[in-house]
């Protein structure tokens, strides 16, 4: 039989504590584990992302795709900053350096879909601080 779940903000759970360096605000995250429904090497989560929110760059070695479902988002990668909605999908090859979560003014979901475990914060910052203002989602 298949199996069905809800997404919802008040089924989640704080961010465990291995997961707290990918985030800058980690108690502003919450995230709620989807059934796997037989993809046994993938993992998938919906991840709730409060006003400003977000996490730090990194890279996924299997690469990562993002489904946003609520909120207004921001994506940072190689191309620049991008503003996301719902109903966006946003695909990052393997070890492809990018970033991602809620605008400044608003909260964000999004669902994931990736190896478990399958990320790499040791890359470099560049211009992650600089390049997030209050400005973006307005």
């Amino acid at each position: 039989m298949d199996e069905f779940g809800t997404v919802s903000h008040s089924d989640s759970d704080p961010v465990p504590d291995q997961l707290h360096a990918l985030f800058n605000h980690p108690d502003d995250v919450r995230v709620q584990k989807l059934p796997r429904a037989g993809l046994e090497d993938r993992g998938s989560m919906a991840v709730f992302f409060g006003a400003g929110a977000r996490t730090v760059p990194h890279t996924h070695h299997h690469g990562q795709h993002l489904f946003i479902a609520e909120g207004a988002g921001v994506v940072g990668d190689e191309k620049g900053v991008h503003m996301v909605r719902p109903g966006d999908v946003v695909s990052s090859p393997p070890g492809g350096w990018h970033w991602h979560g809620a605008a400044p003014g608003t909260a964000m979901t999004h669902l994931t879909v990736e190896q478990p475990g399958d990320f790499d914060l040791d890359v470099d910052r560049r211009d992650w601080d600089t390049t997030y203002g209050p400005e973006l989602g307005a």
